[in-house]
Parts: C-alpha cells; structure tokens; sequence
C-alpha cells in the first residue's frame, strides 16, 4: 500500500527551491474528485516550469464548480483520469518540497485519497503557507481575511486569474517569497 502524506510538514519558510502546486475539485473533500492539477517548479526563487493538467472526473462538474473555475464539463471531457495525470504530477514534482495554500487541510487529503486509490506514491515534504500565515507569522495590519484572493490584493500580487490551478500555484509561490521576505515569527 502506498501512502501521500509529507514526510513531514515544514513550518519554517527558510527555503528558495520548490514546487507550488493548487488542484481545482467538483467539491469538498470528502467526496469531490479532482478536475486540475497545476503546479510550478521554482528553482532558487525562479520560476523555471510549470504543469498544467484537466482531469475527467467522471462524474458532472456541478454547476457552482463551473461558476468558480470556469472548468466546464466539455472542457474535462476526453482528458486523461486522475490514474494517469497523477503519475505525471508526481514525476514533475519530483522530490522537491510541495507548497501549497491550505493544502493541508484540503488539496493534500484530497491528492491521498487518489494516490491510495491507484497505487501511486507521493511522499513529499509540504509547506502550507495559509498554516504559516495563521501559526507563525504576526499579523498585518488591516488584513481581514487570509483567503488567497484577499491575499493578493492585499500584497499587491498580480493575479487576472483566480480559482484555476496553475494561476493559483503562481499566486501562492509568490505569497510564499513575500512572506518569507516580510513576516516576522511570533514570539
């Protein structure tokens, strides 16, 4: 039996090499299936290659998931299921330490689920920079809310796109240096 869950969960943002990765799902963890898988490879603090994937969930996208990621069910229709875009996300991703917001709590269970499911084996470190946001770093003034999205305008990341894997990967590797760069630890 193989097993997705890190190694360990890193908590101290001391690194520059990694990979961001986001998954878009037709819902909440317990039952959703994933839809994308977008990731970028960041090799001391440059962005140096991305992986950008849809997955046929086969099953519908409900409507509201349509509404947020503008994946559509023609869109997924014909694409590899996630037994084969998993392996190829694995492969990119390779060793390197996965970094991801929220993804603690909600892409990594997903992506564990899948990986058991098929037999394939991920065991990368993680760094969750929403965990990091709320456990080590002081607060900014004025930030009301820790939701990507707000996390963008907040420190002025340019973001045209939000809720689609690979922008959201980009996004969240970005947030990771600015945070590494600006937050103070709690005392």
């Amino acid at each position: 039996m193989t097993d997705f869950f890190p190694a360990k969960e890193i908590c101290c943002a001391d690194f520059d090499s990694f990979t961001a990765f986001d998954i878009e799902t037709t819902g909440l963890p317990r039952n959703s299936n994933i839809i994308e898988i977008g990731a970028v490879k960041v090799v001391n603090g440059v962005i140096t290659d991305s992986f950008n994937e849809l997955v046929d969930p086969l099953m519908p996208i409900p409507s509201r998931i349509t509404y947020l990621t503008g994946i559509t069910n023609a869109m997924v229709r014909g694409c590899d299921t996630i037994d084969k875009v998993l392996p190829r996300f694995a492969e990119f991703a390779g060793d390197d330490i996965l970094l991801g917001h929220n993804i603690v709590s909600f892409d990594c269970p997903i992506v564990r689920h899948w990986a058991n499911m098929h037999g394939i084996y991920i065991k990368n470190d993680v760094f969750d920079t929403l965990r990091h946001l709320r456990s080590r770093c002081a607060p900014f003034p004025g930030m009301a809310s820790k939701s990507l999205e707000y996390l963008c305008d907040y420190f002025h990341i340019d973001a045209d796109i939000h809720h689609r894997a690979s922008a959201d990967a980009e996004i969240t590797a970005k947030l990771y240096f600015i945070l590494k760069n600006k937050a103070t630890p709690k005392i």
